[in-house]
């Protein structure tokens, strides 16, 4: 089993569930390549992941800390400081990053010989804790990736402009759009930035809560669409003035907006925004994770193709708008559509000679389906339902025999728990391996 498939790796090894005896035997292997290919699995438990970052091989012991630090495993006191310490530098780089890790060696690392290490050890926090010979030693170093982490770790906040002459005396054009686009900006500030000559300032400006919404509404018919398009997501206007803007959703996907995530916890205000006419509105509103049952009725029936869409990706998406969109997404994700809540699996058996593959494919979900049906998609055109059918355990046995011989999907059938065992014990033999 641990032998490596055809194409070199364990799939397999990285993604099930092991019993401890297999952890123990993994963990142990002589082979590196094996004991890193389970360093990858999630449900490794902590006390052998935290064995292998102490592994003979090198790569295994790397691959094993930056896994621990991935899934934010907190490893033994003495263990962080041993690789924190380790000879290795790529070790003490991951480590910095490790929960548990004590502050003293965290902090002494912003000393350590290698500048990477160094430079991922000076942070806002560490900063202000280092001794002041350390800081000064770090300012004066060449290195540019420690000089920019020592900028960043000791760059102050200054508070943005807020005034119209102040604004006028920044020098920084960043923080002048930062400003129109956040900063509470004070009545003639506003008036300056909604009239100004630069689209960015008049975008950031009907952005801004702070400049009134009767003063962003002038810009209404900006000749920038960004501009238009940024006022018609303003939360303080209404449904008729928002619909009077002449704007145009820009291709690609948006987040919610954050007053419209503030709102997720209030049906009366889900209802009102599922109906706006804006669609980013209604899209946002399918990213509520409690929405009202006619509120999922009115979403599931949008005309819009991405806000039916995007309600696929909420527990509360229907069963018939999941097996619409299963069937219709071309993005790479539709197979996940069939994991969601109310994908009932039940019934689908209906669909085992629609035309289109993908609902042939849902037939084989239906815990109703007869083995007869498994066996006439196996000989379905599409590969991939053939491939399902191959190895879903209702094959009949005959069928199942008969794959193993053919061209046609000997692995997939190979791998279905059908299989009897003493037929697995044949094709053992014919491979050689020993018992």
């Amino acid at each position: 089993m641990l032998d490596p498939l055809p194409d070199g790796v364990r799939r397999w090894l990285r993604h099930s569930h092991l019993p401890p005896v297999a952890v123990q035997i993994v963990i142990t292997h002589p082979d590196p390549e094996v004991r890193k290919d389970v360093t990858e699995n999630y449900s490794l438990p902590p006390d052998a992941l935290a064995a292998l970052t102490e592994d003979p091989d090198a790569k295994v012991r790397w691959m094993a800390v930056m896994m621990a630090g991935e899934y934010d495993l907190e490893l033994p006191v003495e263990l962080t400081v041993r690789l924190a310490t380790s000879s290795e530098a790529r070790l003490r780089y991951v480590a910095i990053g490790l929960p548990g890790l004590p502050d003293e060696t965290r902090l002494a690392l912003a000393e350590d010989p290698d500048p990477r290490v160094r430079a991922h050890a000076i942070g806002s926090w560490s900063w202000p804790r280092l001794r002041p010979e350390v800081r000064a030693a770090a300012e004066a170093n060449c290195d540019p990736r420690v000089r920019e982490a020592v900028e960043r770790a000791s760059r102050i906040d200054v508070s943005l402009p807020t005034t119209l002459a102040d604004f006028l005396a920044e020098p920084d054009e960043r923080r002048r759009d930062e400003a129109a686009y956040r900063a509470p900006v004070d009545a003639d500030l506003a008036v300056h930035l909604v009239a100004h000559d630069e689209t960015s300032l008049r975008r950031g400006a009907v952005r801004n809560p702070h400049v009134p919404a009767a003063l962003a509404l002038t810009l209404a018919a900006d000749p920038e669409p960004s501009v238009r398009f940024a006022l018609s997501l303003r939360a303080d206007i209404s449904e008729e003035q928002r619909s009077a803007i002449d704007y145009t959703v820009p291709e690609g996907r948006y987040g919610a907006p954050a007053w419209v995530e503030d709102r997720f916890g209030d049906p009366d205000a889900l209802r009102k925004l599922s109906a706006s006419s804006h669609v980013l509105l209604r899209r946002a509103v399918t990213c509520a994770p409690e929405l009202p049952g006619d509120v999922v009725e009115r979403l599931a029936a949008d005309e819009d193709y991405f806000v039916r869409l995007m309600l696929c990706e909420n527990d509360h998406a229907p069963h018939e708008l999941l097996v619409e969109m299963f069937a219709d997404w071309k993005g790479l994700s539709w197979g996940m559509l069939a994991s969601r809540r109310n994908f009932a699996r039940p019934g689908l058996a209906r669909f085992a000679d629609a035309p289109n593959y993908r609902l042939r494919l849902a037939a084989l979900s239906d815990p109703q389906a007869t083995p007869e049906l498994v066996e006439r998609l196996s000989h379905d055109p599409d590969d991939i339902v053939r491939g399902r059918a191959a190895g879903d355990p209702r094959l009949p046995h005959a069928r199942l025999v008969e794959l193993l011989g053919s061209d046609c999907m000997p692995y997939t059938a190979a791998c279905n728990p059908a299989l009897p065992a003493p037929l697995m014990h044949q094709l053992l033999d014919i491979a050689g391996v020993k018992r």
